[in-house]
């Protein structure tokens, strides 16, 4: 059984990061990766993190209850220091992008810890 969730006034946002990992800095950029999930996750209005790999190329996701929050994170101090502590390991400048999500389908599966 699927759940569903469609914006109709109060949205929520996502926030993709994204870039590719410098070879023989993969140990290094998980730790720090590892590191900022757990924080990013205890801020508030945080509904969802997850950090996704192919190779050398990274994506972090959080998805926000609304866009005050998403904005209170990327400006606050623990964002500043995760782009501080990682870009220097990623091959160019990271990007960072965000959205508006107008419509969320997943199945109770996608919940639970991996």
């Amino acid at each position: 059984m699927f759940q569903a969730w469609l914006s109709e006034g109060g949205a929520m946002y996502t926030r993709l990061f994204y870039g590719t990992i410098q070879s023989g800095k993969e140990n290094e950029a998980w730790e720090v990766l590892h590191e900022f999930a757990h924080r990013v996750k205890h801020q508030r209005g945080c509904v969802l993190n997850q950090v996704l790999q192919n190779g050398n190329e990274i994506v972090g996701i959080t998805s926000w209850e609304t866009q005050a929050d998403l904005a209170a994170y990327a400006d606050s101090e623990v964002a500043r220091e995760l782009f501080k502590r990682i870009a220097p390991l990623f091959m160019g400048v990271p990007t960072v992008r965000s959205y508006e999500v107008k419509l969320n389908l997943w199945e109770q599966a996608a919940m639970q810890p991996s």
